[in-house]
């Protein structure tokens, strides 16, 4: 069994701000890409909405995911994003793959 972890988030921007949550989301997935252990991290406006945000990550073990969730700059953007976002914050779903 693979130790890579997998998992998307669901992002609802308030209204009038979708494009700062979209600058927010651009700037950090540069950074979550440089990460040693990223193996990918892809934003999307699922079916054209402006307003909601699917975001698809890869780590490639358990080590870089905890690595990612404690760097500085993922504090920084949560905190960012906190008040642009329905619920204060992102909807995180952890992916198990079928073997």
């Amino acid at each position: 069994m693979s130790d890579r972890r997998f998992l998307y988030a669901e992002i609802d921007a308030l209204p009038g701000s979708e494009d700062e949550v979209a600058l927010l989301l651009t700037g950090y997935g540069l950074r979550v890409r440089e990460e040693p252990g990223n193996r990918q991290f892809e934003a999307f406006n699922p079916d054209g909405d402006p307003a909601k945000f699917f975001v698809y990550e890869e780590y490639e073990s358990e080590d870089a995911f905890e690595d990612h969730k404690s760097a500085d700059y993922c504090a920084r953007f949560n905190e960012s994003l906190a008040p642009l976002v329905v619920g204060g914050a992102s909807r995180l779903t952890l992916l198990d793959p079928l073997t």
